[in-house]
């Protein structure tokens, strides 16, 4: 048997979350973010607190100095994809930046989409301050891919403060043997724990809610696994938690037969094993 925790107990010990203060907002790629269209935007606060007669008058103005300015407006209604498809009165699909070619179409997205308020009202007094607030937004949408993240710095934390020996993201070519096994399939693990007899190839991953991708997820790991078979100085080991496993328990169990896998609540006598 790969696995000494039955399966059920494995499910019962699933924890809802791993995240912790700093998963919610990722501050330097904000500040990155904004720091890159900065130029762009200290052009637009020329056009903060023009009185709504004039502001017209006032962007063809700027778009006669500075056009590049007005590339950045999507942005300002926290859309990341210029090309990003709107719909016009007449029924027709535009693309955004088809609106940032002159000063016409640019005074005409900027009343359509309420941008006209932000400018005219007096209340924004930096356009940087007001696309920072967009970004931290916008990086709430990158909050799913995160918890994965989360979970090798977690885990990172646990082998170090073990004092495991392991490397991180590690490429299968740097074992020429192995990648042999795998034939063209250009893998990375995320760690490699170096132990005394044996050499640990992790994935690890972090589900707070279901969908296909769990059922993907387990049944290639099940595939994995056994290339490692042929080799009595590598294991495969799969570390995975969150309660989004619930709804894909079929399959993980089908998984949990081949795959030797851990979570977080006996993590530990992985550690064990390994410093042996």
């Amino acid at each position: 048997m790969i696995n000494t925790l039955p399966f059920d107990k494995f499910l019962q010990t699933l924890q809802t979350s791993n995240r912790t203060l700093d998963f919610f907002v990722d501050w330097q790629k904000c500040l990155k973010n904004k720091n890159e269209i900065s130029i762009a935007l200290n052009h637009l606060n020329f056009l903060l607190g023009k009185d709504t007669q004039e502001l017209k008058i006032y962007i063809k103005s700027l778009f006669e100095e500075y056009p590049k300015a007005f590339s950045v407006l999507n942005i300002l209604i926290a859309v990341r994809d210029r090309n990003d498809l709107v719909l016009d009165v007449d029924g027709n699909f535009y693309p955004l930046n088809s609106y940032f070619e002159n000063c016409e179409k640019i005074y005409e997205f900027i009343c359509q989409t309420g941008l006209e308020q932000i400018f005219c009202n007096r209340n924004i007094k930096d356009l940087n301050d007001f696309v920072f607030g967009i970004e931290v937004g916008l990086d709430s949408n990158a909050r799913k891919n995160r918890s994965g993240k989360a979970m090798e710095t977690y885990l990172g934390s646990l082998f170090a403060n073990a004092q495991l020996s392991f490397e991180e993201q590690v490429d299968i070519r740097n074992f020429k043997d192995l990648h042999q096994a795998f034939g063209d399939d250009i893998k990375k693990f995320d760690f490699v724990i170096f132990g005394k007899d044996t050499n640990y190839f992790i994935e690890s991953n972090f589900y707070a809610g279901g969908g296909s991708k769990l059922n993907e997820v387990a049944r290639a790991y099940q595939d994995l696994a056994p290339k490692f078979e042929i080799f009595s100085n590598y294991e495969f080991i799969w570390i995975t938690d969150g309660k989004g496993w619930l709804s894909a328990k079929n399959k993980l169990q089908e998984a949990y037969k081949y795959v030797e896998i851990y979570n977080l609540s006996n993590i530990g006598n992985f550690i064990q094993k390994v410093r042996k």
